[in-house]
């Protein structure tokens, strides 16, 4: 067996074998003359102890459970009734089995043809393996996707059960991204679509698992005033706003808030609604420079390039040493 084998092939899919009780009792397996049958990735003589690594890590990438080989029964043909030495490992019947022999030779090629060739690289070097993209999870989609087909599937309450079973199990490992962000994605999403209830439910969640965070509760106002927008126009929206603002905690209602809402109108053609709510913005943050930004932008969308270098010039007379401001006058001059 060439030397390194096991580190190249740990944490690879899984593959067919016989004597998969190395697994198990490693050190007992290696009295017993192995014969593997169908290896079509790993070498045909590879031994009990390098195949047994590679199948561990398998399981391990995958978070399946070792215990009485219950993980193999993933991909291999048996029954946790019966005795594994009556389990057939050759057999290719079970989809998840084909597919982990594709996998196991993607990840092969991406270590040595593509990360190999790479120019330079970080020492010790690197190598892509099932927990790669797994991270001890069959399933190897991101939480955003998961969710978002729970969602199709179920509504919104089968997307929320869903996430917190997910976050149950899983928090604190590698498996899923549970920072704020992703919930707010979603939450978005669903209000692309129309489904403004969907969507501050889904952010009303997000509020309740990180309560103390603003820029969580931030999107969530956002959902609710844009609710509003929709249905009572935009003087109510920013009405409503001035009404929650007292009772909301610090950081929540912040020039990032109703930036993002007015932008997200002006991305619909919504133009006179996001002027009045950029508009609000720099009334109520007339010192921060994203609703002065903001401002001049839309002020340039109507025409009005004097204006919207004016509001620019102005900014930079009070904070001459603001880089991003003066690099967006040069560009509004040019343009």
């Amino acid at each position: 067996m060439p030397t390194g084998f096991a580190s190249r092939f740990y944490r690879l899919n899984i593959l067919s074998f016989v004597g998969v009780s190395s697994l198990i009792s490693p050190v007992l397996a290696q009295d017993r003359a192995a014969q593997f049958e169908n290896l079509q990735v790993l070498p045909p003589d590879i031994s009990q102890n390098d195949l047994g690594e590679v199948m561990l890590g398998n399981l391990r990438g995958l978070g399946l459970r070792r215990l009485a080989g219950e993980g193999c029964l993933f991909c291999h043909v048996g029954d946790m009734e019966r005795p594994r030495d009556t389990w057939d490992y050759a057999s290719d019947d079970k989809p998840t089995k084909r597919k982990a022999r594709v996998m196991m030779a993607m990840v092969q090629a991406i270590n040595q043809d593509h990360l190999a060739n790479l120019e330079t690289r970080i020492d010790p070097t690197h190598r892509v393996t099932c927990y790669t993209c797994h991270a001890g999870r069959t399933d190897p989609r991101p939480l955003a996707t998961v969710l978002w087909e729970a969602y199709e599937a179920g509504g919104i309450d089968t997307a929320q059960s869903r996430y917190d079973a997910l976050r149950g199990r899983y928090f604190g490992g590698d498996a899923y991204d549970f920072r704020g962000g992703v919930l707010v994605g979603i939450a978005t999403r669903m209000a692309d679509r129309g489904a403004f209830d969907d969507a501050i439910a889904m952010a009303a969640l997000n509020v309740e698992v990180f309560p103390s965070e603003a820029a969580v509760k931030r999107p969530w106002v956002r959902l609710l005033l844009e609710r509003t927008l929709n249905v009572s126009g935009v003087a109510a929206a920013l009405d409503e706003l001035d009404r929650m603002e007292p009772e909301l905690a610090e950081g929540v209602v912040s020039p990032g808030l109703l930036d993002a809402l007015g932008w997200r109108m002006f991305r619909q053609g919504r133009k006179p609604e996001a002027t009045a709510i950029l508009s609000r913005n720099l009334e109520k943050f007339p010192e921060e420079y994203i609703p002065n930004e903001s401002m001049a932008f839309i002020l340039r969308d109507r025409g009005e390039l004097e204006s919207a270098l004016q509001v620019l010039e102005q900014w930079l007379d009070k904070h001459p040493n603001h880089d991003r401001a003066r690099q967006l006058l040069i560009n509004m001059r040019g343009g």
